[in-house]
């Protein structure tokens, strides 16, 4: 993308970043502190009559080891996860570590499910999930999550106060993807230096740590070779992993995702 056309979108995607955290759900467990603890970033999603959460499969292997997870639907109103639970699958005696994948899929049950009008939160359709959005070159990526060092929580209040951050950028080169054992068919690799990252209006910036952002969905800005309309940005990927060595973030390709929904079916 030029330089003219990286200034006329920054004023837009500023305001689409805003847009689109309103489908971001920040995941929390309650830890020794009593306070409670982000875990992770995850998606609202609806399909037909059926409301789901996708995150990192990392984060909600949390519930499989006996921690309790939840969400805010009201300033100091929380909902726990409960619902039927899909994940990639770890390969044989192998930990979760050993999963490329590393997605999950909740189909939320029981009470009180979306739309979170009170807190801004909101189901994404499934239809805006893009699979396979192949080659990964000439494209530009939006990412939006919730980290953990912006969180602020006030136990006594009942109060939590989450920021969403966000960061664009391309894919990292080809020879990045084979240094951390993916590939661009089943990943999307995002150059990512923590201490200089783009901003949605195009500032420099130093990024905050991006522990708690696994589970984030990654948006397609930019497809030189595709249509281009901001209020139809698809997601493209799912954050898994943040390489601080290699200076990159590494998201599964959506195609995981909907594999995992229409399993629920």
């Amino acid at each position: 993308m030029d330089e003219n056309t990286f200034e006329r979108e920054s004023h837009v995607i500023a305001q689409l970043s805003n847009l689109l955290s309103r489908h971001i759900v920040p995941l929390f467990a309650n830890r020794c502190s009593g306070k409670p603890q982000l875990v992770g970033s995850s998606v609202l999603v609806s399909s037909g009559t059926s409301s789901y959460l996708i995150s990192a499969a990392h984060v909600f292997d949390e519930i499989r080891a006996g921690h309790e997870l939840f969400f805010y639907i009201e300033p100091k109103t929380i909902r726990k996860l409960s619902g039927n639970l899909w994940l990639t699958k770890t390969p044989p005696g192998k930990d979760r570590k050993s999963d490329r994948l590393d997605v999950g899929v909740l189909k939320l049950q029981g009470r009180a499910l979306p739309p979170y009008p009170k807190v801004q939160k909101y189901s994404l359709p499934v239809s805006a999930f893009m699979a396979n959005a192949l080659p990964r070159e000439g494209k530009q990526y939006l990412l939006v999550g919730f980290p953990e060092s912006k969180n602020r929580a006030n136990p006594a209040a009942r109060a939590l106060a989450s920021e969403p951050c966000s960061f664009r950028n391309v894919s990292a080169p080809v020879s990045t993807y084979s240094k951390i054992g993916v590939t661009p068919q089943s990943h999307i690799v995002l150059s990512f230096d923590v201490k200089h990252t783009v901003g949605p209006s195009r500032e420099d910036r130093a990024f905050p740590n991006p522990s708690g952002m696994s589970g984030s969905p990654i948006w397609l800005l930019y497809d030189e070779n595709g249509s281009n309309d901001p209020s139809q940005t698809p997601v493209v990927g799912i954050a898994i992993e943040h390489h601080k060595g290699e200076r990159a973030i590494v998201a599964t390709d959506s195609d995981i995702a909907l594999r995992l929904i229409n399993e629920t079916v």
